[in-house]
Order: structure tokens, then C-alpha cells, then sequence
């Protein structure tokens, strides 16, 4: 019985041992686990749990293989407890310090201003921080997950980063501090400065991308814009003919223009980069240079326009202006000197042919009699010559610079000066005219002549001037013109007296042939006139033709009549029958009187009349043969072409008047007296000017025999004198002649 109990405690033996030294295994390799310290918090829990376990188990079975009152076994399983509490005591630790951690890569993630991201194997964003996913205009990095750059970015830019981070994935090489054109889908463009590595897992296995970018924009639009102001500024330096350069304080050329390699005669300004002045300029130069250097990097005073020259062989000596100022960092420390030196050999030669041209010039105007002067657009006087001095008492240097009010007390005539400039800025050419000055309180005569200077482009930029003193001149003209004057008056005085002298003695021999013949007219006018009339009584009624003639040998001895009548009214004195009457029913009958003739003759009658004008005393019987008289004489001279008669009548103010003292209207007819007129108009040929001193000297006609007696003017002229008016004949200024009749009103004074 005990050998097979022996027997089957033996398995049993075994297998507890196996259990123990499996019990025991699984503890080591936990314990062993903790201490090499790799792996998650997770991992590292699960093994400690593990462990512990192992140890209490393993504990367990030996205390119940020893049995409870061991020491031995008491002691172990203490040890064991205080090994496991140690050892929850570190995964605790681990995992405050993963969570530390975790709270770090959150703040960095979430705080960082850069762009964090991380991509799996297709490119799709698996974790992005908020300045990325603000920059992508989504409000929270979730937003972005599982997306790509196609769906932020343009085409071009998303398959360039695509094919960016499969080269990466493929080499295993990033790409650090690039810079990208970002364009997104909806036209905004950005610059980024990138950086991207592979994302490996814990067993070192690319499983895809992660990179850090940050904006760059305002960084690359301000070092393009400095790009392009650096190669403008390089443009405008090159085509700069001065010679423009920089050096450091060791005389190095640092920078140069075109020109200036050319002038030292280098191919190229790179050529003369590093080189000093001692390469390319005689010792002396040189050396002066260098002092001149010295003294502006220790004082910090710049040098403006100092004057040099240097003798370029065959080129001749040249004439130059240099310019140096210091060149000082943010921190106010000189670093360098930039200058230009200006060829102004040219300029020099052109100046002192000027300067001798204006002394020539000065000196010609200095010995000429007249005044002489220029002036600029704005009116200062830039030259003025001796006898300008003279005219004003004043300096030349009192007067260059200044406007003609500054010094001239006589404000109307500087504003006068200043007029006549402005004329010619403003037409171009140039004006004459006669102007008065008082010098020393004398007035003085001066013609004038003011004229524009121009420039190579024709545009004026001075106003010359010269007048010259004609007050001798002038007052011997104005004597002459004087004396002229008076002796045409005296001329016309005297041929008005004897014209006059000889109108008289033709109105008296007129006036006693007029009564003779009228007396001898008149008995056998009235004879035929008679026998007319006995012929009447004897044609029989039906005879439309004698009796036709009847009345035409009637007309013409009625015609007869007339004019012996005007002979005896010419030569009479008896007095008018005046009478107050409308002066356009006066016209209206003497028009019902021609009316007949002007039709025939195809002459159309006009009429304007004014309505409401006063009646005035005259003569009517008179007046309507001075009317018909006119209008007759008007329808001859427009002939048989036919025309146009125009009769008006009209009230106005008399304006000055010009006629003979001797005249009968002299005294009654004033200027600005009130007066009624009547004026008659026709179409025809005008007054011949031979004729026109003439047209009232009593048997003077134009008209062919037959047609005129010459009386009919003069006995006109003399009816409107009796009635204290004037009667007047001259040509119109659009064709034809005008007879004006003027008569008083009897409001006039």
C-alpha cells in the first residue's frame, strides 16, 4: 500500500514542481519586462499583473507545500507582497508619465504656431494640430482627417505633394526647409517653408508621412518685393551715366555701375569687385582719396560736390565732381562709403562760353540808348542794362530777382507791365505799343516792343524787352498834328464861307429866274389848259382813246404846273402853314400819291411804321412833296430791275450833331433832343461819291434829259429847313441809299 501511494505521489510530485518552476518562469520574465523598460503603459501594466500573480500563486502552493507554520515560507511571501507593491508603485509612475507625456504633445499640437501634421501611406491626414486645420479654414483638426491635400489645394500643388511624400516613403529620406507655392481651391495663395520625414512604426516600418510647415507669405512677398527693388535699383545705377560706386573701409570696391567700369576702363563692374582705387587711379588721386576716405569715416561728414580734375591722356583733362557719404548700420556703425563722381568737363566749357556770351551780351546792352530787359515767366527781372539803371535810379542788383511792383511807386503802371508780359507768354509773339512814364515827375513817351525767348524745344521761358525814349518825337508830331489840324480847320473854314459865299449868290439868281419864268409859264399852261378843256366837251363819250390822251396832255401840263409851282416856292419867302398833324398819316398820303408809279415800276412797297408817336407842327401840303419827291427819285434810281421801297418812321434821341454854324437848324436843333424820323430805303445802285457834296445844289440831276429839273433836292432841303429839321442822303451799308428826314418833337427842349 505505501509503495503505490509512493507510486502515485510521484506524478503527482512532478507536476507540482512543473507548476512551481512555471509559476516561477512566468514571475522572472515579468520582473525582467519591467526592467528593460520598452513598451507602453498598457503593455508594461499587463505585465506587472502578470508577475504579481505568478509570485502569489507560486507563494500560495509553497506555503501549502511547507505548510503555514514556516518562517521560511512567510519571510518569501512577504517579500513577494513588497515586490508586487514595488512594482504597481512604477506602472503607476509610467503611467503619470505617459499622460505627461500625452498632455505635452496635446499643448504642443494645440499651442505651436507652425502647421503639424501626420499622414498614413495614401497621404491622409491621421492627426493635425489647430494652426493647421485654421490655416485650411476648418474649425476643428477632426475636420481634416481622412482628407488629402486634393481637397484643399489646387491640382498642380496637391500632386506635387503627393509625389513629394512618396518619395519620402520610397527613399526614406525627407525633405527639410523647402519652400512651397501654395495655391487653394479658391485662388488664395500662400508660401510655406516645409518639412517632411517618414512615420515609422515601433518596428522601424515606414507606414507613412509627418511634417511641420510655417507661413512664410509676408516673409516671400517682402524679399520678392526686395528682389525687385534691388534689381531696379541695379538698373537704375547701370543706366546712370555718372560713375557710381561702393567700398568697404578698406577702400574695396564692394558695388559699382556700368559707367564707372567704363571710366577706369575695366570690362566688366565684377572685374573691379574687391579692387581699390590705387588699381586704376595715378598715386597722386589715389592718395588724396585715401585721406579724403579717412576723414569721413572718423568725422561721419559726408563730402558734396568737391571739384577735381585728372588728365586722361588722349581724352584730354577732364573736369570732376565727386559725392562720398558714410554708409552706418541699424546700430549708427560705419561700414562703408558709397559715392559718384561726375564728369563735368562739358558743363564746365559750356558755362564759360555762356559766361562770355552774357558779358558780350551785357556789354552791347550796357551802350545801347534804349532800355533793355528780360524777365522770367513769373516776372523777375533776370538782366536789365545801364539805361534801365537810369530810367528808375537803381542798382542792377537792386532790381535782378525782383517783380515791377516791388520798386515802381505807380502800381497802375507795374500792373500795366505786368499785362503786356502776360500778352505775350500767352499769344507767343510779340506786341509794339507806346507807353508814358513819369521820370523825376516829368512824364516821358517810350515805344515799346516786348517779345518771347525761347528755349531748344521751342517753349517760351523769358520775356524780352526794349523801349526806347521818343518823348522828342512825340511832341514834334503832336505840334505838327497841331498845326496840321489847325490849318485843315482854317482851310475849311474858308472854302465853307466861299462855297457858301456862292450858294448864296446862286439861290438869289435862282430866285429872281424862277419868278421870271415862272411868270412867263404860267399864262400859257393856263391857255392850254383851257383849250383842253373846250377839247374835252367836243371828243365824243365813245372815244376811250382821245379822251386818254386828253388826260395824259392834262397830266403833263399838271406836271408843268408842279414845277413852276416848285420854282415859285423855291424862290418865295412867304411863311410856312403850319399845323399839328400825325406824321404817319402824312406819310400814308404821299405813299397813296406814288402808289400807282411804284407798282408799275414792280417796286415792292414796305412799311413800318411806329405806332403812337406825337403830332408835330409842319406843314403838310409841303412835307407830302418832300415825300414824294424822295420816294420818286429812290423808284428812278432803282431803274426798271424793279426792287424794293422801304418807308419807317420811328422816335429817338437826337446824338451829337455834326453841321455848319451857319446852318438854319443851328439854332434849334440840339444833341440829345427828342425827334421823330422818316427814313426811306431803296435797293438801288447807292450814291456815286462824286455826286454826293452835289445832291442839294439847285438843277443838279443825274437824270437824262426829260427826266429832272435838279430842282427837287434843293426845294426839299429847304421846306425841312423851314421846318427846323434836317434832311439827309447817304448810302446804306448792305446796298442802296437812305433819304432821313429828321424833324423836332414838341416835348424837346
Amino acid at each position: 500500500m505505501d509503495h503505490e501511494q509512493q507510486e502515485d505521489e510521484a506524478p503527482r510530485s512532478r507536476d507540482a514542481r512543473a507548476t512551481r518552476v512555471a509559476l516561477a518562469f512566468c514571475g522572472l520574465l515579468a520582473v525582467l519586462w519591467l526592467s528593460m523598460g520598452p513598451g507602453s503603459p498598457m503593455s508594461r501594466a499587463a505585465a506587472g499583473g502578470i508577475g504579481a500573480l505568478s509570485i502569489i500563486t507560486l507563494a500560495w502552493i509553497q506555503l501549502r507545500r511547507v505548510g503555514e507554520s514556516s518562517r521560511e515560507a512567510e519571510l518569501l511571501a512577504r517579500r513577494l507582497v513588497e515586490e508586487n507593491r514595488e512594482l504597481a508603485r512604477l506602472l503607476h509612475h509610467h503611467e503619470e508619465q505617459h499622460r505627461s507625456l500625452e498632455h505635452y504633445f496635446e499643448t504642443l499640437m494645440e499651442h505651436v504656431p507652425a502647421n503639424i501634421y501626420f499622414k498614413d501611406a495614401d497621404s491622409h491626414f491621421l492627426k493635425v494640430n489647430q494652426s493647421m486645420a485654421g490655416k485650411f479654414g476648418c474649425g476643428h483638426p477632426a475636420d481634416m482627417l481622412g482628407k488629402t491635400d486634393h481637397d484643399f489645394f489646387e491640382a498642380e500643388h496637391a500632386d506635387q505633394a503627393l509625389k513629394d511624400e512618396r518619395e519620402i516613403m520610397e527613399s526614406g529620406r525627407g525633405i527639410s526647409d523647402k519652400i512651397e507655392h501654395e495655391t487653394f481651391s479658391g485662388g488664395r495663395e500662400t508660401w510655406a517653408l516645409t518639412t517632411k520625414m517618414p512615420f515609422r512604426d515601433r518596428e522601424g516600418k515606414i507606414i507613412g508621412t509627418f511634417g511641420i510647415s510655417s507661413d512664410v507669405t509676408e516673409l516671400m512677398i517682402t524679399r520678392n518685393t526686395l528682389e525687385r527693388e534691388r534689381n531696379m535699383l541695379r538698373s537704375l545705377i547701370d543706366s546712370f551715366p555718372d560713375k557710381i560706386f561702393v567700398r568697404d573701409p578698406g577702400r574695396h570696391y564692394l558695388v559699382v555701375n556700368k559707367a564707372m567700369a567704363e571710366w577706369v576702363g575695366a570690362e566688366s563692374p565684377e572685374e573691379m569687385l574687391g579692387k581699390t582705387p590705387d588699381d586704376y587711379y595715378p598715386e597722386t588721386i589715389a592718395r588724396d582719396g585715401a585721406r579724403e576716405d579717412l576723414n569721413l569715416l572718423a568725422s561721419g561728414k559726408p563730402v558734396l560736390n568737391r571739384e577735381w580734375t585728372i588728365d586722361r591722356g588722349k581724352g584730354g583733362v577732364r573736369h570732376m565732381i565727386t559725392t562720398k557719404v558714410p554708409l552706418v548700420d541699424v546700430d549708427g556703425r560705419c561700414w562703408g562709403i558709397v559715392g559718384m563722381d561726375r564728369d563735368v568737363t562739358e558743363q564746365r566749357r559750356a558755362r564759360a562760353k555762356l559766361q562770355q556770351v552774357q558779358k558780350q551780351l551785357q556789354e552791347l546792352m550796357d551802350n545801347s540808348p534804349a532800355v533793355i530787359y528780360l524777365k522770367d515767366r513769373g516776372g523777375r527781372y533776370r538782366m536789365v542794362n545801364r539805361g534801365f539803371e537810369e530810367l528808375f535810379g537803381l542798382e542792377r542788383d537792386d532790381v535782378l530777382g525782383r517783380r515791377d511792383d516791388d520798386f515802381i511807386a505807380d502800381k497802375e503802371a507795374a500792373a500795366e507791365f505786368r499785362e503786356h508780359d502776360e500778352k505775350v507768354l500767352e499769344t507767343g509773339g510779340p506786341i509794339q505799343f507806346d507807353q508814358r512814364l513819369f521820370v523825376d515827375g516829368e512824364p516821358r513817351w517810350y515805344v515799346s516792343v516786348k517779345f518771347p525767348l525761347r528755349d531748344v524745344d521751342g517753349h517760351v521761358h523769358s520775356v524780352a524787352g526794349i523801349s526806347t525814349d521818343i518823348t522828342d518825337r512825340k511832341n514834334a508830331e503832336d505840334a505838327m498834328r497841331q498845326l496840321n489840324n489847325d490849318l485843315q480847320q482854317a482851310n475849311e473854314n474858308l472854302q465853307r464861307a466861299h462855297e457858301q459865299l456862292i450858294q448864296a449868290e446862286k439861290m438869289e439868281s435862282i430866285g429872281r429866274l424862277a419868278s421870271g419864268v415862272a411868270h412867263e409859264v404860267k399864262n400859257p399852261l393856263a391857255m392850254i389848259g383851257m383849250g383842253l378843256e373846250l377839247l374835252a366837251r367836243r371828243i365824243p363819250e365813245t372815244d376811250e382813246q382821245g379822251r386818254e390822251a386828253l388826260e395824259r396832255m392834262k397830266r403833263g401840263i399838271e406836271r408843268a404846273k408842279r414845277i413852276v409851282k416848285g420854282l415859285v416856292d423855291f424862290s418865295s419867302a412867304r411863311q410856312l402853314s403850319l399845323e399839328s398833324a400825325d406824321v404817319n398819316q402824312v406819310v400814308t398820303e404821299a405813299l397813296s400819291l406814288v402808289e400807282f408809279q411804284l407798282r408799275k415800276a414792280g417796286i415792292v412797297l414796305k412799311e413800318d411804321l411806329a405806332e403812337g408817336l406825337p403830332e408835330i407842327e409842319m406843314d403838310t401840303t409841303k412835307i407830302e412833296q418832300v415825300l414824294v419827291n424822295l420816294m420818286i427819285n429812290a423808284m428812278q434810281a432803282m431803274g426798271d430791275g424793279g426792287g424794293s421801297l422801304t418807308v419807317r418812321t420811328y422816335r429817338t434821341a437826337l446824338g451829337e450833331m455834326k453841321r455848319d454854324e451857319g446852318a438854319r437848324t443851328a439854332g434849334h436843333l440840339r444833341g440829345g433832343d427828342p425827334v421823330i424820323r422818316i427814313e426811306i430805303d431803296d435797293t438801288g445802285p447807292g450814291i456815286p461819291p462824286e455826286v454826293e457834296k452835289k445832291l442839294f445844289d439847285p438843277f443838279f440831276t443825274t437824270k437824262p434829259t426829260g427826266m429832272g429839273t435838279g430842282l427837287g433836292l434843293s426845294v426839299s432841303s429847304k421846306i425841312i429847313g423851314l421846318h427846323h429839321g434836317t434832311l439827309e442822303l447817304f448810302n446804306r451799308d448792305e446796298g442802296g441809299a437812305r433819304a432821313r428826314i429828321t424833324l423836332k418833337c414838341p416835348d424837346a427842349g
